[in-house]
């Protein structure tokens, strides 16, 4: 089954040259789907990638300019990243989710993003042939990330039916000796699924258990809804020593195309992924960490205001996706900024469906296949664009579903 949109189209591969590794992965479905429609052209509104429409707060903006006059910000940084950045994460890991005695000149490191820290976290664990778990749908560059080091994704299903619920006996038996780790992102991209602590102290049991290390991105922590509380497993004392926590300034701050995030890890783990950072990147940006830095300076307001707005759109696009109920059921998230849709009719691979919808209905959604083999049969829908943007794009996949 293709989770490629490139190749459901047919689009010749080059093979000559390139690793065996490289030819198993594909690029990601999200991105393909804005590169298709940026060749596609025209009046295109995107329910693809996780981009909020919010500008970056003022506040950040300002500390940006004063930046931007201060000779180091055009020099490397330490490698693990400014030690003033650090220092910050490491009280907001402490304050904001109870994780105790963070170290931050041994546990935090500075990333260029969220996926770079995972990409670190990942080589610095497996080894070629060993498995890594997904809880799936998951977000659909960790199969890719697992396969270009080597390994080999393990999907774990979540339980649709239960608003994507954890199921502990599905994890127990998808464990083998080549078990290394298992990875997702809490709240869920892309269900939206916010695990209890409950679900949480089962899954960190079970890495304790068959000695595994927990990879969480916690991009979204700040985004639940109707008082659901965000737990991270990093919290848990017991298992703090098999946990790596990643994180993004990117949602939270919107601050995407500043590509700045980070990973806490107990320092014996970090040594080692900081080679692997080291190798890669070198630092991240020093402009974008000072930019973090001002983010975390501030009041925080905007973050409850970006809140409140991504609420009242998940309110929004749920309405219009019962209006088509003929179409699609769904579950709704609790978190992040996305549902995956189940398409009831028409029935044909997710790939195909959001080719023709974006072809003939001029809006972008995503192949749930991306997802993993539990998405197939789903659309993926971001809610982080502007509500003018959801009212235009129902209106026109409603016209293009009805006349099917």
């Amino acid at each position: 089954m293709a989770r490629s949109a490139f190749g459901a189209l047919g689009r010749e591969v080059r093979t000559r040259n390139i690793s065996k590794r490289i030819q198993k992965t594909v690029l990601s479905p999200i991105k393909e789907m804005s590169l298709l429609a940026d060749e596609a052209g025209g009046d295109i509104i995107s329910f693809g990638q996780g981009i909020p429409y919010f500008d970056t707060p003022e506040y950040i903006k300002d500390g940006i300019r004063a930046a931007l006059q201060e000779k180091d910000t055009a020099r490397y940084t330490l490698e693990p990243g400014i030690t003033e950045l650090r220092e910050l994460i490491a009280k907001d890991l402490m304050t904001r989710k109870g994780i105790q005695g963070v170290n931050f000149r041994r546990e935090v490191m500075v990333n260029s993003g969220c996926q770079e820290a995972i990409m670190c976290a990942l080589a610095t664990l497996i080894d070629e042939g060993d498995e890594v778990l997904l809880l799936s749908p998951s977000f659909a560059s960790y199969s890719e990330q697992i396969l270009q080091l080597g390994g080999t994704p393990v999907f774990v299903p979540l339980e649709e039916e239960r608003g994507w619920r954890l199921n502990t006996q599905a994890v127990r038996d998808a464990i083998s000796k080549k078990t290394k780790a298992i990875l997702f992102s809490h709240p869920s991209n892309p269900t939206g699924t916010v695990f209890t602590k409950e679900e949480l102290r089962s899954l960190t049991d079970i890495a304790k258990e068959n000695d595994l290390v927990v990879i969480v991105d916690e991009t979204y922590d700040f985004l639940t809804y109707e008082g659901i509380e965000h737990v991270s497993p990093a919290s848990f004392p017991d298992i703090r020593d098999r946990v790596i926590l990643c994180g993004s300034f990117s949602k939270k701050y919107a601050l995407t195309g500043y590509r700045v995030g980070y990973a806490f890890a107990e320092q014996g783990i970090m040594d080692h992924m900081l080679k692997v950072h080291d190798a890669l990147q070198i630092c991240a940006p020093a402009i974008s960490q000072k930019a973090a830095i001002a983010a975390l300076r501030g009041d925080q307001k905007s973050v409850a205001e970006f809140r409140e707005k991504l609420g009242e759109n998940r309110e929004r696009m749920c309405q219009k996706l019962d209006e088509l109920s003929d179409f699609f059921e769904y579950q709704k998230p609790d978190g992040a900024y996305y549902i995956l849709a189940k398409v009831e009719k028409p029935q044909m691979p997710s790939v195909e469906l959001a080719i023709k919808i974006l072809r003939e209905a001029k809006v972008i959604t995503i192949p749930g296949i991306a997802f993993g083999p539990a998405g197939e049969g789903h659309l993926r829908f971001s809610f982080a664009c502007s509500p003018e943007e959801i009212e235009e794009g129902f209106r026109r996949l409603a016209n293009w579903f009805k006349a099917l």
